[in-house]
């Protein structure tokens, strides 16, 4: 059974009369294609849920009461140094159109994420707090802070705190930092509080101290209290995480304990899923090391970056290099999957994947998928009407969603081969005869000389020629690496290329005719 569909069996096991996914992110700055791997599987789990029949929603909180904590190296330190401790929205956006720093790069990410058919319930943590709707949770965490200490030293071994400290963090009403700020001496009304220089290295607090209510957004629960508040403010039932909250002592264990003993509720069903590497190498939003989201999101279609997801059990760690071959590879095994669909539905763990993968609701008939290598080797034949060649290999005219997967499958086939493809995958008509045509052997010539025999012929299928090509061969007993080698030195100058057939027949015969004397005269 498919991971999703064996996770959502296990959870209707409950019996609960409604199921609330969600999943929670910082937006401190592009955001990264690891926290990318949590929506879809948030997702997954969601759509494995409806498909038996539990009430579900999903939804995604942008934690945009945070403070900024580290500076984006794609931003400048002169103008956005001054706003470090500050709460992200309350920091203005880099980006005209956008009231702040949060919503800029939140947004990005939440159009991406939707354009992979991912689309959460958002919510706003600073609008919850404004709203009033955590003053209770505040309240409670407040009335319980010695017990909440005690829970952090037992967990994560916390040192001890000052007299009357406070899991909370006051927005300070001079400065407007929160990451600089300590609360204490809870008075059942209002806190005290001091925002401090020193407090953390990333940021200088103001020296301000007073008393405040701690109630409409005029400050926060500290994130290890913070996660569970959000669980109880919102029922949520279901929540995942990367596997580095799920370690002991963890943020997650720290969670279910305030779960169970300070809000008296029980925790979400839960587990931690493995990382996304880019080139094996984990990613970082604010410091701008390996692919945001919105960069891969560039280089492979929605239903393929989902399948890339889908297809990877959590417990495994998706390690994508898009160098090489492993984008053409990708869309092969989405196509096998795909065929797999098509032939015996969602009964089959590939078929379901597919299933999964489809931003939209997936194609119940088979349709013609052209294989992306194929693309990727056509659209260097400028000459080649790449249509033409896909309705040959199909036996029929292409129908308008197979000739729309085609012109996308294009599209992505000239970002691989721009950017990613390997070198040996690279040709090009060379416009004058390559010096490479000395190493030619005599019989290699004698080849080409029979070759441009053939040429001269009006071909109207492919195979015909190709059976020539390999007959000419064989009566020369040269054997086909050498006789096609022949072909591409002449044309590519190297000894590789593409389908000798295909490259022979996208170029203009007095072209190829003209070459082919050149080489044996």
């Amino acid at each position: 059974m498919y991971w999703a569909d064996s996770l959502a069996k296990e959870i209707k096991k409950r019996k609960f009369p409604y199921e609330w996914v969600d999943d929670m992110k910082t937006p401190s700055g592009r955001i990264h294609v690891g926290a990318l791997r949590g929506v879809i599987i948030h997702d997954l789990i969601h759509r494995a849920l409806k498909d038996i029949n539990i009430k579900t929603t999903y939804s995604y909180i942008i934690n945009d009461h945070d403070p900024m904590d580290n500076l984006p190296v794609y931003l400048s330190e002169k103008k956005y140094f001054p706003y470090m401790g500050k709460p992200f929205f309350m920091i203005p956006s880099p980006v005209k159109g956008f009231s702040n720093f949060a919503r800029y790069f939140a947004q990005e990410f939440i159009d991406i994420f939707n354009t992979l058919g991912a689309k959460p319930l958002i919510i706003w943590s600073s609008e919850l707090y404004k709203s009033g709707k955590m003053d209770a949770v505040i309240k409670e965490a407040l009335n319980q802070a010695p017990q909440i200490l005690k829970i952090y030293q037992q967990i994560a071994g916390y040192p001890q705190k000052r007299k009357g400290w406070l899991p909370f963090q006051v927005i300070c009403p001079k400065c407007g930092k929160v990451g600089t700020t300590e609360a204490f001496d809870w008075d059942g009304k209002t806190v005290a509080f001091e925002c401090l220089p020193h407090l953390v290295s990333w940021a200088q607090g103001c020296g301000f101290k007073g008393r405040i209510s701690p109630f409409g957004g005029k400050g926060k629960l500290l994130w290890k209290v913070d996660w569970p508040a959000h669980w109880k403010v919102i029922g949520v039932t279901i929540e995942a995480a990367g596997k580095d909250h799920f370690s002991a002592g963890g943020s997650r264990d720290m969670a279910v304990a305030f779960c169970q003993q300070i809000f008296k509720i029980e925790p979400p069903f839960g587990f931690g899923y493995e990382f996304f590497l880019i080139k094996g190498k984990k990613m970082s939003s604010s410091k701008g090391l390996g692919s945001s989201a919105a960069e891969l999101a560039e280089v492979i279609p929605p239903e393929l970056l989902r399948f890339l997801m889908a297809r990877t059990h959590y417990k495994r760690i998706i390690d994508f290099d898009p160098g090489d071959y492993t984008i053409p590879d990708l869309f092969d095994e989405y196509d096998r999957c795909a065929q797999e669909f098509w032939q015996s539905s969602r009964e089959s763990d590939l078929g379901r994947i597919f299933e999964l993968s489809q931003v939209n609701q997936p194609l119940k008939k088979a349709v013609f998928l052209p294989r992306f290598r194929s693309v990727a080797t056509y659209i260097q034949m400028p000459n080649l009407n790449i249509k033409i060649q896909f309705e040959k290999e199909k036996g029929e005219k292409l129908d308008t969603k197979e000739e729309k997967i085609l012109n996308q499958r294009i599209k992505y086939a000239q970002i691989w081969v721009e950017r990613y493809a390997p070198e040996e995958f690279i040709f090009k008509i060379q416009e004058k005869l390559p010096k490479a045509v000395e190493k030619l052997s005599a019989k290699q010539k004698q080849y080409l000389n029979q070759v441009a025999l053939l040429i001269k012929k009006s071909w109207k299928d492919e195979k015909e020629l190709e059976n020539g090509l390999y007959e000419t061969a064989r009566k020369l007993d040269l054997p086909p690496g050498e006789a096609f080698g022949a072909i591409y030195l002449i044309l590519l100058g190297k000894p590789y290329g593409p389908r000798a057939t295909a490259l022979l027949l996208s170029q203009e015969q007095n072209f190829l005719i003209k070459r082919f004397k050149e080489v044996l005269k």
